[in-house]
């Protein structure tokens, strides 16, 4: 159990990083892509994307836009695998029930976790777990 811990916090830990906050526009793509990730991370995928774009002070479209050159996929899809990635660590690292996880994620019932959860990784998430 203690290693289980262990393991988690280190997962946990993926969010704290020394990328910029939010003056990255003039930075260089890996900068970039690495203080987006780190604001999606910490906000576990819960943020729109006229809430990340005018927290680094971009319009929306271009944001969506930066994300689908930086990350090859939209904004849309970028929050969905962080969710997905999170959702995947809780099945393996805790006992919450898939009904909390899923709340916690903000999807609105079990069923939309599940159908999501199981088009990104070919899993249900019981199966997964």
């Amino acid at each position: 159990m203690t290693e289980l811990l262990h393991q988690h916090r280190q997962k946990i830990s993926k969010s704290r990083s020394n990328f910029p906050r939010k003056n990255v526009r003039h930075a260089n793509r890996d900068a970039q892509s690495g203080a987006i990730m780190t604001y999606l991370t910490q906000k576990n995928g819960q943020v729109s994307l006229k809430e990340e774009s005018e927290y680094f002070g971009y319009q929306a479209n271009y944001f969506s836009r930066l994300c689908r050159k930086l990350f090859a996929t939209d904004f849309v899809h970028l929050r969905r695998n962080i969710r997905i990635n999170l959702a995947e660590d809780q099945l393996l690292l805790t006992n919450k029930k898939l009904e909390e996880i899923a709340d916690e994620l903000c999807y609105q019932d079990l069923s939309s976790f599940s159908k999501a959860f199981a088009e990104s990784t070919g899993f249900s998430p019981g199966k997964y777990r």
